[in-house]
Order: C-alpha cells, then sequence, then structure tokens
C-alpha cells in the first residue's frame, strides 16, 4: 500500500473519503488500522508475492506499516497519492487496498491506479464495488480526466475486473515492473471521465468546459 510519491500537486485541499455501498467502507487509513493493515498484509503475503515486487522482510511489521500510514496521509493532504484502505462494514477488518498514485493537475488532470484483495474475497465481486466507489469519488474530489491501470498478461481476473469498470486497453510494455525479483512485461489500460469539467485556476486556459475538440 505504499504509494508512489509525485513532484506534481493538485492546488485542492482534499477532503478524507469515507465510502461505503452497506458491503464495504472505503477510507484513508489511521493509526488505529496498523493492526488490522499488518494483519492483511501478513495473511495474505503468500497470495500476493507473484503479482508484486518483492519486499523487504521489514516490510512486513508493524512500525513499517504505521510509518507507510503516516506518509500516505500526508501525500494526501499535499494532493500527490490516496491511498486507501477497503474495509468490512465493521470498520474495523481489512479486505483490500486501492491506491491513486501520482496525482497530477493541470494539464495532465490523472493518477495511477492500483489496488489489491484479500484471497479469501476473491471472485465475490467486492473489488468491483469498491472500486466503483472509489473512482467516482476519485474524480470529481481531484476534477481527474484520465486513470491508467496495468497488470500483467496473465492476470485475467484483473483484465476482467478493469474491463467491467471500463477500462480500454491501449498498449503493451514489454520489462515494465520487476514483480517477484523478474522484469515482467504488462497491458496497458486506462479509464477516461466522461464527464470531467474545467473548474478552478483552469478555467481561463482550457477551450469549452471539457476542452474536446468540436468536430468540423
Amino acid at each position: 500500500m505504499a504509494c508512489r510519491q509525485s513532484n506534481a500537486r493538485t492546488t485542492m485541499t482534499p477532503t478524507p473519503p469515507h465510502l461505503s455501498d452497506g458491503s464495504l467502507i472505503v477510507r484513508l487509513a489511521g493509526s488505529q488500522d496498523v493492526t488490522a493493515f499488518l494483519t492483511y498484509l501478513q495473511v495474505n503475503r503468500n497470495a500476493f508475492a507473484p503479482v508484486e515486487p518483492r519486499r523487504p522482510e521489514s516490510y512486513y511489521s508493524a512500525e513499517a506499516c504505521l510509518t507507510r500510514i503516516v506518509l500516505n496521509r500526508a501525500q494526501f493532504q499535499d494532493g500527490r497519492s490516496a491511498c486507501l484502505l477497503v474495509l468490512e462494514p465493521d470498520d474495523r477488518t481489512v479486505i483490500g487496498t486501492i491506491n491513486f498514485s501520482a496525482l497530477s493537475d493541470y494539464p495532465h488532470h490523472a493518477a495511477v491506479l492500483g489496488y489489491s484483495l484479500a484471497v479469501t474475497e476473491w471472485g465475490k465481486g467486492r473489488m468491483y464495488r469498491a472500486l466503483s466507489l472509489a473512482i467516482e469519488w476519485i474524480f470529481a474530489e481531484f476534477n481527474l480526466h484520465r486513470l491508467s491501470a496495468n497488470h500483467l498478461p496473465d492476470n485475467e481476473r484483473s483484465g476482467r475486473l478493469l474491463a467491467k469498470l471500463g477500462f480500454r486497453r491501449e498498449g503493451y510494455a514489454p520489462a515494465y515492473l520487476l514483480i517477484a525479483g523478474v522484469w515482467r512485461d504488462h497491458v496497458l489500460t486506462a479509464l477516461t471521465n466522461a464527464n470531467w469539467r474545467v473548474r478552478g485556476h483552469t478555467q481561463s486556459l482550457v477551450v469549452g468546459e471539457s476542452g474536446r475538440a468540436s468536430s468540423i
């Protein structure tokens, strides 16, 4: 759940989300979540290993979890990232993470999406519901125009999830990321916010409300 840093800050003060559809909750992590977050990482460590970068042993400690939570909250306030937990309705049991990294403002208005889900919850549609809530929120809160999300070619479950959410394949990147210690290819996908409208300090810099070219 460690978000990548970005040098591009947004110009707004974001409101911490607390999203729910009744079956789950999506929100920022706090210091009260250290134990639950650590348990989530430890329990799912083997399941995540084939699809994630290798982690040092220190990654799986309460101290490291607290450090990441504090850093993620600071980056959220700075408009650099939004790293969220997915929890059961009890608001205590962590079942997943959703990370919006590399948040950028004008002229890109974009971010990179990453996510993980407890192995016990695979195939139940829970990440689809969580991402539906989170994407709607991030588009509105940060006025994003575009989200990119990349997945391993053999991760068909993730590919189907992204397609269901409206992401479209845009390319294929050989040796894109070190996964489990090996350079792995990735499928590149993206989702565009059809409802994007110019607002704030960029109003004088965009043609029309949506910035879309008119047909001649």
